[in-house]
C-alpha cells in the first residue's frame, strides 16, 4: 500500500482554495456533523423507517500510526517547495500549518462510524475501466468529484457534503472503511491538497492511499482496525490530524439537536458522542442543557422541541399539497415564552433544511412544517441550495411553478398564525414597546423581487427614543400630581385629546419645580414613584401593565389588561390615535365582562368597571360604533 497521486497531463494545475472544503470553512464541525448523518439517514437498511445508529469517537494516536504517514510528509514538503514559489499567501499558511502538525509526535483522529445502514456497494469496481464504472455507492463517496446519484427524496443531491471531513482535517487526510449487505470488506485513504511536480510531470493534488493498481482500495488496513473493528454492516470515516478543540463534543452535540431535532424525537436517528448517546429518550435532557448553555444562541431550538411535547398552546394542521404529499404544521403560540417566530421546514427523516421567517412580529409563536410524501420531498429538493439551508424557485426545472407552490406555503402558514392571533382569547400578541396599540397588518405588498414581501410596523420599527421635551404651561383642566422629593421618571407623555381628556404622566424632577395640586404618588417596587394624575371629576389615571388589544372581528375586540392594585370603582376608554399624533375617543356599543372585575357596563364613551383586581388580568370583549381600524391606546381611570 502506498500513496499515489495522478498526474494531470497538461490539464488544470489544483489550488489551496478548494470549493468543496471552503464551503465549509468556519463552521466545520457543525457541517461535519450534519453531512456525516444525513448521509446515514440516506442510506439506512429500512428507507421508510430508519433506526440508524452513529458514533463520533476521538482518539489521541501516534502520529506512526496514520497509514502511510512517512510518505505523507515528504508529498507535504513537496507541494511546500513548489508553492512557496507563488503569491498565495493562503497555500503558504496552510502548508506551514500542516507540515507542524505532521511532524508533532501525536496527532487526534476522530471516527465516525454508522450501523443500521447499508454500507457502500460495489467498491472494487475498477475506475480506470468506464465499462464497469458504477457511479454509486463506493465511488460516488470516494471517486465522484460533484456528482451526487441520490434519487427519489434523498437528503444529499449535490456530492457537496463529502467535503466536510477534509475541511476538519489539518492534513487534509480522510480514511473511508466498509463492511457492506454483499459481506465486502473494503478500505482506503483519500488526500486532497494540492497539485505538485512528480519528476517530470504535475499531479492533480487529489491522492489515494491502497492498491496503487487503478488507485482501488484494499480490504483492509490495519491502522483502523486497531482503533476500532467493524463487525456490523455499516460505513467508516477516519479523520486524521482531527482540528477538534476542547469544546467539540459539545459542538457537535449543539449541531446533531439543531439539525436532527425530529430524527431523535421520531427515533430514527441515535448519536453517540464520546460514549454519551443521544436518543429519543435523553433528547429533553440534551436540549434544555444546552439552551440553557447558550439561551440566545438556542432560542429556535429549544421552541421546536416544546411544539413536539407541549399539548397546550400547539395547533395541529395538516392538508394535502397538490396530490403530492402532505404538509403537517405545528404552531405553538405562548406569550410567556421567548419564540423566534420562525417556522422549522424538516423533509425526509427529520433533517432540518431552515427556519422560515417573515411570517409575523406581532404574534410569540414558533412552529414546524414537515414535508411528507416521496413526490413532495423530490419536489421541493430541486429548489434547495448546496448547503440545503434555502429554497430558491430558480433552481427548479419549472421555476415559475416553483414559485408559486412557495408562496402558497408561506402565505398558508401567514394565514394560521393571523387566525391564531385573532380568535384565540388565550393567545394574545404583544409589541415590545407598544401595549396597548392594535396594528393593522398591510396587505401583501407586490414587487419586481422573486419573492413577496409582507410589511409590518415592527419590520422597521427599532429601539425607541424618548425625546424630552421642554415643560409647558399646563392647560386649562390638565393637573398634574406632586410625587415625593428627589428625582421622579418620566415613564409616558402626558396627553390631552380632542376632549381634553389627558392621558397618563409622570414627572421628572427638576430644580425650581413647579408645584401643583398636591397628590402622593404611589412607590412601585423599585422604589420609584408613580406619579398619579388627577382629573377634574374626581379620577385618578391609573398605570397599565401588559394591555392587549386583539382584533375579534369587524369593530370587535379584545381588550386585556393588568392593574397594579385593586380598584374598587373605575372606568376604561379607549383613544384612536391618528398618523398625525391626534386622538379622539372611540365611540363603543357594547361591552362583554369575560374576567378580572365584578361588573362592566357601558356608560357613554366608557366602560364603567367595579372590582377590578390586580391579581389576574381584566378581559373585556368590546364593541365600537365605527368598524374602522386604529391605532388605540386604552387608559383606566380610577374614582376616589
Amino acid at each position: 500500500m502506498i500513496w499515489s497521486f495522478p498526474s494531470i497531463h497538461g490539464g488544470q494545475v489544483k489550488g489551496v482554495a478548494d470549493a468543496g472544503i471552503e464551503n465549509f470553512n468556519g463552521n466545520e464541525l457543525a457541517s461535519l456533523a450534519r453531512e456525516i448523518c444525513q448521509n446515514s439517514l440516506d442510506a439506512a437498511l429500512d428507507d421508510d423507517n430508519p433506526k440508524v445508529l452513529v458514533e463520533f469517537e476521538r482518539y489521541s494516536i501516534s502520529n506512526t500510526q496514520v497509514p502511510g504517514m512517512e510518505e505523507y510528509r515528504q508529498i507535504l514538503q513537496r507541494c511546500r517547495d513548489f508553492w512557496d514559489t507563488s503569491d498565495s499567501d493562503k497555500a503558504k499558511a496552510f502548508l506551514k500549518e500542516a507540515i507542524a502538525q505532521a511532524k508533532k509526535d501525536t496527532s487526534y483522529v476522530l471516527r465516525i462510524s454508522d450501523y443500521q445502514t447499508t454500507g457502500l456497494a460495489d467498491p472494487y469496481c475498477n475506475s480506470c475501466d468506464p465499462r464497469s464504472f458504477k457511479f454509486d455507492g463506493w465511488n460516488a463517496l470516494v471517486k465522484i468529484d460533484g456528482g451526487a446519484n441520490k434519487g427519489d427524496d434523498k437528503a444529499g443531491a449535490f456530492g457537496i457534503g463529502k467535503s466536510a471531513p477534509f475541511s476538519n482535517s489539518y492534513f487534509r487526510l480522510v480514511f473511508y472503511r466498509t463492511y457492506n449487505q454483499k459481506h465486502e470488506r473494503a478500505a482506503q485513504g483519500v488526500s486532497r491538497l494540492l497539485s505538485y511536480p512528480d519528476g517530470e510531470l504535475m499531479t492533480t493534488g487529489v491522492g489515494y492511499y491502497g492498491d496503487p493498481n487503478g488507485n482501488n482500495p484494499v480490504k483492509q488496513i490495519q491502522q483502523l482496525d486497531a482503533l476500532n473493528e467493524r463487525t456490523e454492516i455499516g460505513t467508516d470515516v477516519f479523520v486524521f490530524g482531527f482540528k477538534g478543540t476542547s469544546s467539540w463534543e459539545k459542538e457537535i452535540r449543539t449541531a446533531l439537536l439543531d439539525n436532527f431535532l425530529l430524527s431523535f424525537y421520531y427515533g430514527q436517528l441515535r448519536v453517540k458522542v464520546q460514549g454519551c448517546e443521544i436518543n429519543a429518550d435523553t433528547l429533553g435532557d440534551y436540549v434544555c442543557r444546552t439552551h440553557d448553555a447558550n439561551p440566545g444562541g438556542t432560542k429556535g431550538l429549544y421552541g421546536n422541541y416544546l411544539v413536539l411535547t407541549r399539548t397546550e398552546g400547539v395547533h395541529v394542521y395538516e392538508r394535502d399539497f397538490h396530490g403530492m404529499g402532505t404538509l403537517k404544521l405545528r404552531i405553538l403560540v405562548d406569550p410567556t415564552e421567548k419564540l423566534d417566530r420562525k417556522v422549522l421546514i424538516v423533509r425526509k427523516a427529520g433533517m432540518k433544511l431552515f427556519r422560515l421567517g417573515n411570517i409575523s412580529k406581532l404574534v410569540h409563536f414558533t412552529g414546524i412544517l414537515e414535508l411528507k410524501g416521496k413526490r413532495l420531498n423530490n419536489y421541493f429538493r430541486e429548489m434547495e441550495t448546496v448547503s440545503h439551508d434555502e429554497w430558491q424557485p430558480g433552481r427548479h426545472t419549472n421555476p415559475k411553478e416553483a414559485k408559486a407552490f412557495y408562496e402558497e406555503i408561506k402565505d398558508w402558514i401567514r394565514d394560521i398564525v393571523a387566525k391564531l392571533a385573532e380568535y384565540s382569547s388565550d393567545d394574545e400578541m404583544d409589541v415590545e414597546g407598544l401595549g396597548g396599540v392594535l396594528q393593522k397588518e398591510p396587505e401583501t405588498v407586490k414587487s419586481g423581487s422573486s419573492n413577496d414581501k409582507r410589511e409590518n410596523l415592527n419590520d422597521h420599527l427599532g429601539k425607541i427614543d424618548v425625546i424630552e421635551r421642554p415643560m409647558k404651561t399646563p392647560s386649562k383642566g390638565f393637573f398634574f400630581g406632586q410625587g415625593d422629593e428627589g428625582d421622579h421618571k418620566e415613564r409616558t407623555a402626558g396627553r390631552l385629546d380632542q376632549t381634553g381628556d389627558p392621558g397618563l404622566r409622570t414627572l421628572k424632577g427638576r430644580q425650581n419645580r413647579m408645584r401643583f395640586e398636591s397628590h402622593r404618588g404611589k412607590p412601585d417596587k423599585d422604589g420609584t414613584d408613580i406619579v398619579m394624575q388627577r382629573k377634574p371629576g374626581g379620577e385618578t389615571c391609573c398605570p397599565l401593565k401588559n394591555v392587549r388589544v386583539i382584533k375579534q372581528g369587524a369593530g370587535k375586540y379584545l381588550l386585556s389588561f393588568e392593574l397594579p392594585y385593586n380598584v374598587a370603582q373605575g372606568k376604561v376608554e379607549l383613544v384612536a390615535v391618528g398618523e398625525n399624533g391626534k386622538r379622539a375617543r372611540i365611540h363603543l356599543s357594547g361591552a362583554e365582562l369575560i374576567g378580572g372585575c365584578t361588573t362592566a357596563k357601558i356608560a357613554g364613551d366608557f366602560i364603567e368597571a367595579t372590582t377590578m383586581s390586580s391579581s389576574e388580568k381584566i378581559k373585556l370583549l368590546i364593541t365600537s360604533v365605527d368598524s374602522r381600524d386604529y391605532a388605540m391606546e386604552v387608559n383606566v381611570y380610577e374614582n376616589y
